[in-house]
Order: structure tokens, then C-alpha cells, then sequence
């Protein structure tokens, strides 16, 4: 988690964004960074994670957090409402990632960071519904209007996957 906030440059009073949320390990660990002065907005598709994703927010009395339902093409996330935005083993995933991302550069603010962290596919699977090549993302982020910023092959992954960290900035 440390090398993510310091690669997303979160910190007290920042606005970040937990793109695809799961369960919300990553958005309670961005609402202590980013404080009460901060906020996290944390979205996600799946309606019975949505529910237990809001159940454990307010449990937990995360007032900087906003759960937010996200769609096949859309994140839900207001226009020019982020400073960052993560989507941490999400891309993969998505079925139409021209959409998601002109959705993140819409509501990322300018000069914002966008950081995808995934892994890349068993050499025998190809892209799809597990991992996800680090060019094709880079390519499919830069054509949706981002600048590139670096590629960080040695992420730490979770089990015997390799994975990595894209990050992007939004042009000023």
C-alpha cells in the first residue's frame, strides 16, 4: 500500500477514486491516508458488493467515503471530481475499456494521476477475463487521451503472479 500512495502522490485532503472496489480493503486504506479533509469516492458493478461495500462504510463511520455504482462503460464518478484514481486488479475485467476510460479521464481533474495495477495473462490463456498485457493497457490508456508516465514491471503481486503498475497522468 505505501508504494501505491507514494506512486498516486495521495496524502492528506486528496480526493482519490477506488475504481472497482471488490470488497473495499483498498478504499478503507485510502480513507486513513487521505484523512477528514480527504475523500474516496469507491465504486463498483456488482449490486450485492455495492450493498456490503455501504453496509461496512457506515459500520465503519467513513464520512470521506462515497460508494458509487458503476456501470459496463461508465465509472459513476463525477466529472473533474479526482486528484488520483486506482483500479487495482480491475482492468482485466472490463468488457468495454474505451468507455471506462474516457469515463476516468472525464473525472479525473487536470494533472491527475490514474494508476493500473493488474497482471498479465498465463502465456497459454491470452487477454481476457484473467490478466491483461501491460502494453494493451498502455496503449488503450494513451489512446483514450492520458499521457503515459512509467511502467512499473516489478509490482508486488498477490500469490505466484507477477503484476504491474501503469500510471498515467491526465493533460493539463
Amino acid at each position: 500500500m505505501p508504494r501505491l500512495v507514494q506512486a498516486l502522490a495521495v496524502g492528506p485532503g486528496t480526493v482519490v477514486a477506488d475504481v472497482g472496489a471488490g470488497k473495499g480493503e483498498l478504499t478503507f486504506a485510502l480513507a486513513r491516508e487521505v484523512g477528514p479533509r480527504g475523500h474516496v469516492f469507491s465504486t463498483e458493478i456488482d449490486p450485492a458488493r455495492l450493498r456490503r461495500l455501504r453496509a461496512a462504510v457506515v459500520a465503519a463511520k467513513l464520512d470521506n467515503v462515497t460508494v458509487v455504482e458503476a456501470g459496463g462503460a461508465e465509472t459513476g464518478l463525477p466529472a473533474n471530481c479526482c486528484d488520483a484514481i486506482v483500479l487495482r486488479r480491475v482492468y482485466h475485467h472490463l468488457i468495454e475499456p474505451a468507455g471506462v476510460n474516457a469515463s476516468l479521464l472525464r473525472s479525473l481533474r487536470p494533472g491527475g494521476v490514474l494508476a493500473v495495477v493488474d497482471f498479465p495473462p498465463p502465456f497459454f490463456l491470452g487477454r481476457g477475463r484473467f490478466g491483461v498485457p501491460a502494453p494493451d493497457v498502455v496503449s488503450e490508456v494513451t489512446r483514450s487521451g492520458f499521457e503515459p508516465v512509467r511502467l512499473l514491471d516489478d509490482w508486488p503481486g498477490r500469490g505466484p503472479l507477477a503484476s504491474y503498475c501503469a500510471l498515467f497522468r491526465k493533460p493539463r
